[in-house]
């Protein structure tokens, strides 16, 4: 299993919590301060640790532990930055197979392995201006695929051994995984039709349109550990949801939406489970 850890003058302080008042979520950013990048942990209920030895940024911790880093970039000399990142490390065998794997599957970051350092990471640009509402939304997508990966990784911690050219993604694992139902043609036949569990699901329509049509049949199958769920569609949580387009970023085709952001990953379901039964848009 992969272990985060903290490097030397990133250890984290974790009682100090940033106190200043935020300013309003519509804001236009131009340019952030180490004050800044305090306020938009705070404001997740993250705890913040001390700031980095080296550069502008901040240590902090999610509410489930996942630790990180938001380190400002190209900033001037009252540190005022107009490049953010976010970047969570993992110790471990991880191999630029590995890193490579985790790129195809997840567009909104960056994955690089360097000698067995994984570091997946979220570079925003904010010289154009960025809402500090949008900023939240990077942070939480980030952190959100960084969980992914490291449960996902756990069926595959020794990747040079089982992820050659031409394997399938890392497998993700998911606690409460919304199975569906049992409206599909062949449910309870014994086998599992979601093409959410199938390495070449896309190529065959009828595992298609019977993504979360399959539910007794796939969970119990996943539950006696014979089924891998290979991606997820998320939540129905994104503000354009239900308008007939899939707005999440990680799929590719005809039916997805204009959006060029990040901001509806794992963020607008039942529009990309339809598209994705239709056939007109490519799982990640």
């Amino acid at each position: 299993m992969m272990r985060l850890v903290s490097t030397a003058g990133l250890a984290l302080c974790l009682p100090l919590m940033a106190q200043a008042q935020s300013p309003a979520d519509n804001d236009l950013v131009k340019a952030v301060t180490l004050q800044d990048m305090k306020d938009l942990a705070t404001r997740e209920g993250h705890k913040v640790g001390e700031p980095l030895q080296s550069g502008v940024g901040i240590s902090a911790e999610d509410t489930d532990g996942l630790k990180y880093i938001i380190r400002g970039a190209a900033c001037s000399d009252a540190d005022a930055c107009v490049g953010l990142e976010v970047m969570v490390m993992y110790f471990g065998a991880h191999d630029p197979d590995f890193a490579n794997t985790i790129n195809q599957r997840y567009s909104a970051i960056k994955a690089t392995s360097t000698d067995g350092t994984l570091l997946l990471s979220r570079y925003l640009i904010l010289d154009e201006g960025q809402s500090r509402d949008n900023l939240r939304i990077n942070l939480r997508n980030t952190l959100a695929i960084a969980s992914q990966v490291q449960n996902g990784a756990d069926f595959q911690s020794t990747a040079s051994d089982s992820m050659g050219p031409g394997a399938p993604p890392a497998p993700v694992a998911k606690a409460g995984l919304n199975f569906g139902d049992d409206t599909g043609d062949y449910a309870n036949d014994g086998s599992c039709d979601d093409a959410r569990f199938i390495v070449d699901g896309d190529d065959w329509t009828y595992q298609r349109a019977h993504a979360l049509r399959d539910a007794s049949d796939c969970e119990k199958l996943y539950s006696e550990g014979s089924l891998t769920l290979y991606f997820d569609f998320g939540t129905n949580s994104g503000e354009y949801r239900d308008d007939g387009t899939c707005d999440d970023s990680r799929f590719t085709g005809s039916g997805r939406s204009i959006l060029q952001t990040d901001s509806h990953v794992l963020r607008d379901a039942d529009d990309c489970i339809k598209a994705y039964r239709a056939g007109t848009i490519e799982r990640p």
